[in-house]
């Protein structure tokens, strides 16, 4: 059973005890307890793994708040490492930004990033996306920013504005995202390594990036950890990486018992329940219920 520290550590102090954070994307409550029991030194919740094994849907803005706050408090319940979370574009106009920055703070997640692209948004890896104009949404992290309550809550500002803006004008939107109280920024478009450099020289707070999947690759290389810490990002989000692991293992194990009838005969690469137990703590739940058995 989980026993929650009396002091979580914040986003910025991860950030000073780590040069840099490989963040996989949480996508349930498992997940995230596998991610932290990794070793992870944090627990990302992915907006796109959250939607898709949620609701099954694709990652164009299905989800409201209080479906993903319910699943981001599910996780900050059990796991003692800082929970960040992705919390779209704020889920409606300045009251309900000012709402959902609460309603994560209350639910024990440490931050959220916030994105200027309009409403509905859209998956990060999609064309098209459009974005708000860089001064009002400067006014919507402000507002985010002046609506938690405590100092450990921190709010990282997200723009996808490179295929509107350019790189320059990106670094120009988060240095006014920045100015009006953001912790961190996050880009939600794929940059060279020479781009990653120049934006993160561009701004003076810690930068959040994504990978890419195997079908993007053309897009952005698959940076390796000291490939992201030359470049001085902080944080990366890999947002496909335990979703699609998963989809991949269920499919071919559902396809291995229905073409062989069987999962011992030929045998199935697969945990069992002794996995299952260590990844929920039974043994902790079982002394507590009085039968260590």
């Amino acid at each position: 059973m989980a026993k929650k520290p009396r002091g979580r550590k914040s986003l910025l102090e991860v950030f000073r005890d780590h040069d840099i954070v490989l963040a996989p994307g949480a996508y349930d409550v498992m997940s995230a307890r596998l991610i932290e029991q990794s070793g992870s030194p944090l627990v990302y919740l992915s907006g796109l793994a959250n939607e898709a094994s949620d609701l099954g849907y694709p990652d164009l803005g299905f989800t409201n708040a209080v479906e993903i706050i319910r699943k981001a408090g599910a996780i900050s319940r059990v796991v003692d490492t800082p929970v960040v979370c992705d919390a779209d574009t704020g889920f409606g106009g300045p009251v309900n930004v000012a709402r959902t920055v609460r309603e994560f703070e209350a639910a024990g997640v440490s931050a959220i990033h916030l994105e200027d692209q309009v409403f509905p948004k859209r998956c990060g890896v999609l064309a098209g996306k459009e974005v708000v104009d860089a001064k009002a949404f400067a006014q919507v992290i402000g507002i985010a920013c002046d609506s938690r309550k405590g100092d450990d809550f921190s709010i990282i500002a997200r723009s996808d504005a490179k295929g509107t803006d350019g790189v320059d004008g990106v670094i120009d939107r988060l240095r006014r995202y920045v100015d009006a109280g953001a912790d961190a920024v996050m880009l939600g478009d794929f940059y060279t390594a020479r781009d990653y450099e120049k934006i993160v020289l561009g701004v003076n707070v810690p930068v959040v990036a994504c990978a890419v999947d195997k079908d993007n690759y053309d897009k952005q290389p698959d940076y390796s950890r000291d490939e992201w810490r030359s470049m001085g990002v902080k944080m990366v989000v890999y947002w496909h990486l335990p979703l699609f692991a998963a989809m991949r293992a269920v499919r071919e194990a559902v396809e291995h018992l229905s073409r062989h009838g069987s999962l011992s005969e030929p045998s199935l690469a697969v945990d069992g329940y002794k996995d299952y137990a260590r990844a929920v703590d039974l043994d902790s739940w079982m002394d507590l219920a009085g039968d260590g058995s």
